[in-house]
């Protein structure tokens, strides 16, 4: 009876939350990008490894892990075989904008062309 009672108010409370983020009023606007990947590279700091595409006509342009497992130390090797990979590639980047508010922009799916 007390696990029923907890999940209950587990799912209430996920239900108000989710209220007061509709209330909230921010408008997203759901967009699609097709950019090229210019530069692979690993990411000293994060262990990552990135990949940086051209800029659009506003400057924009977007930085996207490659990897799902950072490493402490760059694998020459697995660099050059990445660049090969993924440079010179088209991605198209779905992403939700926020567009009445400075938020960050939530990445929904990134595909090579």
């Amino acid at each position: 009876m007390k696990k029923f009672t907890i999940m209950l108010m587990v799912f209430v409370m996920s239900l108000m939350v989710s209220g007061v983020s509709m209330a909230s009023g921010v408008k997203e606007e759901i967009r699609q990008a097709t950019m090229t990947i210019e530069k692979v590279h690993y990411a000293k700091d994060s262990g990552y490894y990135m990949a940086h595409t051209s800029k659009d006509q506003d400057g924009r342009f977007w930085v996207l892990q490659v990897t799902d497992i950072g490493t402490t130390k760059e694998d020459k090797s697995f660099t050059n075989a990445l660049r090969k990979q993924y440079q010179g590639k088209q991605v198209i980047v779905t992403y939700v904008e926020p567009t009445d508010t400075d938020e960050e922009v939530e990445i929904w799916s990134v595909k090579l062309k």
